[in-house]
């Protein structure tokens, strides 16, 4: 296992020489309601598909997880073990922990080793947050050997045009770095619809259906095996 998985924590240069720290768990903040395509969409669809086990991937805060667990799902929430730490999060975990539907698995290694297969899998705002592209890379990779080979989903949330012109400013490897008066800092960068597509796509996943309301919003549904919408 490459080494920086060990933790959410990169020491990256920048162009100049400079050296600097990016904590991947602040790169989200916490306390943000779940989306709403979730209720609205996904649960019907995924209960008209009979889904049962869902990976919330990233799950941060566990604001998708919640819901799901809500609907009658079994849900896995991974997570950097740092991440778990975080003040809301661990808040969250204590009480997702009290219901008989939860489990929660550190990534990488947990993650890794655990046998399990699922349904369904949430990625939410996870690969913009990560500074290596053959780590992301590696993420879809691990995805789809977690999910069933008949037929699973992928639900994909990002954004595009988010990123400001004092953003640009803060540039490292394929991204830009935020809060450069920190000593940690949070990464984000940008897919555009076609390259996640045509990234997914390396990995066998289909696109099923666009969920966006609006134009920088990125909610996309895709399918593994035989899976089809609607």
């Amino acid at each position: 296992m490459a080494r920086y998985w060990v933790s959410p924590i990169y020491k990256l240069r920048l162009g100049s020489g400079k050296r600097i720290t990016i904590d991947v768990t602040t790169s989200v903040a916490p306390g943000i309601p779940p989306h709403k395509v979730l209720a609205a969409e996904i649960i019907p669809y995924f209960k008209k598909k009979k889904v049962q086990r869902v990976l919330d991937f990233g799950a941060g805060a566990l604001r998708h997880t919640f819901p799901l667990l809500a609907a009658g799902f079994e849900v896995c929430a991974v997570e950097y073990e740092e991440g778990f730490k975080r003040p809301t999060a661990a808040k969250a975990l204590e009480k997702a922990k009290k219901h008989a539907n939860f489990s929660a698995l550190v990534w990488p290694k947990d993650f890794i080793r655990d046998r399990r297969k699922f349904d369904a899998a949430i990625l939410s705002f996870v690969l913009q947050t990560m500074p290596i592209a053959r780590e992301r890379r590696a993420v879809l990779k691990y995805l789809h050997k977690k999910l069933q080979s008949y037929a699973a989903y992928l639900l994909y949330m990002s954004r595009f045009g988010q990123i400001s012109k004092d953003d640009r400013a803060y540039k490292v490897r394929d991204g830009y770095y935020r809060w450069p008066e920190r000593e940690l800092h949070s990464f984000y960068t940008e897919f555009t619809t076609e390259s996640t597509h045509a990234l997914l796509k390396d990995f066998r996943f289909r696109r099923l259906k666009s969920l966006s309301a609006r134009g920088t919003e990125q909610v996309i549904l895709y399918g593994k095996g035989r899976a089809v919408w609607p």
